[in-house]
């Protein structure tokens, strides 16, 4: 059955049968709701990267640089 052919006989539905079918259509709508709904996915936080040093004791001869990347950067 199309579209059409299930709109056309809706006139002639008695009202129990028309509350039916509007009972099962809110049901259908609230299924494609929920299933259409986007996941809300948290951004991660930033990560800051540092070197690791074989000898921890050479961290003194390292000069430590923050730089700040503009939004559009790949990191």
């Amino acid at each position: 059955m199309s579209t059409a052919d299930i709109i056309s006989e809706l006139p002639h539905l008695s009202p129990a049968e028309l509350a039916q079918v509007e009972a099962k259509l809110r049901e259908l709508i609230e299924q494609a709701r929920v299933t259409s709904q986007p996941k809300s996915v948290a951004p991660s936080p930033a990560r800051i990267h540092t070197p690791r040093l074989a000898q921890p004791e050479q961290s003194k001869d390292f000069i430590k640089q923050i730089m700040e990347l503009p939004p559009d950067a790949n990191p």
